[in-house]
């Protein structure tokens, strides 16, 4: 898939990943892995590879954290009601769950309102602020929205209703007058740093609102809620909206997968069967792939609000007929992508200024795919790419935007009256405009990127960790490179180069032919048969026409794969290139 790219094997001090691999008692290949992390001294990594809850920030050293748990302590305290204004995607129903199952715990039984992807649209809206106002709401808490609501805030607070804002997208050139609003991104936040999820977000004002309940006496001689319950459903969020693993996201991540292998949730336990995940195999990767896309299927094609009864429902058999539900919801997500996939990508082939920007728009194209979609074509052509939807005199839909380029910041500097509406992050965001103004948006947003992000800027080495002997391979070796986990931004799985292997064989696999089984073993006399080897996948492009017995370089992970409860493992592979002397 890179192969026309150059690769680039990963130089380091070997004198201090020995130094490092003494002091932590592992091998030299996983300290070689732990210092290209950036984990550089005994101290770092001992922390990375054993992440501690203890190392977490003080909650109150967010901004407004200690206003909002006041607040919302207030509320609990008084039997007040309660709204949690979600979002439809994995991390705004985790985020809603964290906090109602919090406020559950102290006592408080929140109202939770899950927009509807087609009928309300991302964010919150006046006129479903005005009916839960009038249906008693007397508090809002906003998750995974509202940073940018200034209309919709200000009506709450006109009726004389307390607005909480837990957030973490971009800001607006003005911020909503909330009663507090807690988001890493405003400036004096104190979590600067920390590149949090919404369900981070959420877990910071919950650690806050505990601390604030306990000073007031109202949890008693108890300790409260253990805050280490919610540590999956934080760990489900954070991985699926793809924020960096790094800082206090690896310490929630590190520990809720391993509570969600072992998840008392009888939705959680529904899902892993349906998907036949053992607890073993709980990964951030399982997470990513199996989990999250079931999760948010319901969001984008059905109703959120399967996921948040999944999540929050305490019947075994409840728990079993929603998880049924979303499979099948899953099943149509999959059949609907397919279709706009195809679509999209034949559209990108002829867009204007395709080489720096992707814009298509069909008629008919689902909304509820129209990010996973963008996503494709930007991993194929590696340029930012927004796939929309026509309806009548809009067009709305979603981009995503390969490390280089900020979405945000290119829809702020060629907006000038050109959106509608817009919002996200740096490497994924929505928009909405005028139909009629589609082709004058996919000629500002290339020619930024071309003024911006300059192709010489855009090309980076395929980057090794390692070199890897496949007679080394075997299920130990995965055993060790699991410490890594969770991987994901800033903290990728390990790549690594099995240097002159020999293609033994190959079978094409899936729909079309689409992808590819083969076996690469090491190049010696003995008959291929008898060779160390590793068994592989790809997909067809990726291996070409390679032929039985060429010699070539792999660029590969290293994954399990469980098939009938066997459990083995298989090289996924990355690129291809005619082996080196």
């Amino acid at each position: 898939m890179r192969a026309g790219l150059p690769w680039e094997l990963q130089p380091v001090d070997e004198a201090a990943v020995a130094a490092l691999s003494h002091g932590l008692g592992c091998s030299l290949l996983l300290s070689r892995l732990v210092w290209l992390r950036g984990h550089r001294d005994l101290e770092s990594a001992q922390a990375f590879l054993r992440p501690n809850l203890a190392t977490l920030r003080d909650p109150y050293q967010m901004r407004d954290a200690e206003v909002g748990a006041a607040r919302l302590a207030r509320a609990v305290m008084a039997s007040e009601h309660v709204c949690i204004y979600g979002d439809y995607d994995v991390d705004g129903v985790t985020a809603a769950a964290l906090l109602a199952s919090f406020l559950h715990a102290v006592g408080c039984r929140p109202r939770v309102f899950l927009p509807d992807r087609f009928k309300d649209g991302y964010g919150l809206q006046v006129d479903r602020i005005d009916a839960l106002c009038d249906a008693g709401v007397a508090l809002f808490v906003s998750v995974d929205c509202g940073s940018t609501a200034c209309e919709a805030v200000a009506r709450a607070r006109h009726r004389g209703r307390d607005f909480i804002i837990v957030d973490h997208h971009q800001l607006g050139l003005e911020e909503p007058a909330a009663t507090a609003h807690l988001n890493p991104r405003r400036p004096g936040c104190g979590f600067g740093d920390e590149p949090l999820s919404a369900v981070g977000v959420a877990m910071v004002l919950a650690q806050a609102t505990r601390r604030a309940l306990l000073a007031a006496g109202h949890l008693g001689r108890a300790s409260g809620p253990q805050l280490g319950d919610l540590l999956e459903l934080t760990a489900l969020g954070t991985i699926a909206d793809m924020v960096p693993l790094r800082g206090m996201n690896r310490v929630v991540t590190w520990h809720g997968l391993r509570r969600l292998g072992q998840s008392r949730r009888p939705g959680v336990q529904a899902l892993a069967k349906r998907t036949k995940l053992s607890s073993r195999a709980v990964s951030s990767e399982a997470v990513g792939f199996l989990l999250a896309p079931r999760i948010n299927a319901a969001g984008r094609v059905s109703d959120a609000g399967l996921a948040y009864e999944l999540l929050m429902t305490e019947d075994l058999a409840r728990a079993g007929d929603l998880a049924d539900q979303i499979e099948v919801e899953n099943a149509r997500r999959q059949a609907l992508q397919r279709e706009v996939v195809s679509a999209a990508a034949l559209a990108a082939e002829s867009s204007p200024g395709r080489e720096h920007a992707v814009v298509v728009a069909g008629d008919g194209w689902h909304a509820g795919v129209l990010g996973i979609v963008a996503g494709r074509i930007k991993d194929a052509l590696h340029v930012p790419t927004f796939v929309l939807g026509v309806e009548g005199d809009v067009v709305r839909g979603s981009g995503r935007s390969p490390t280089g380029y900020d979405l945000v910041e290119g829809l702020r500097a060629i907006d000038d009256g050109l959106l509608l509406r817009y919002g996200g992050h740096a490497h994924a965001a929505g928009v909405t405009l005028a139909t009629g103004q589609l082709d004058r948006f996919r000629a500002a947003l290339a020619a930024h990127v071309a003024a911006t992000w300059p192709p010489e800027a855009r090309t980076r080495p395929l980057r090794l960790d390692a070199l890897l002997d496949v007679a080394t391979l075997d299920m130990a070796l995965l055993d060790e490179l699991d410490q890594l986990e969770p991987c994901g931004r800033d903290n990728p799985r390990p790549q690594f180069l099995l240097p002159g292997v020999v293609l033994a064989h190959s079978s094409r696999v899936g729909e079309g032919g689409a992808w590819v089984r083969a076996r690469f073993v090491e190049d010696c006399d003995r008959p291929m048969w008898a060779r160390h080897g590793v068994d592989a996948f790809a997909s067809a492009d990726v291996l070409g026409d390679l032929r039985p017995g060429d010699r070539v370089d792999v660029a590969t992970h290293l994954e399990r794969n469980v098939w009938n409860e066997r459990v083995t493992l298989q090289a996924s592979v990355a690129a291809v290139r005619a082996a080196e002397a």
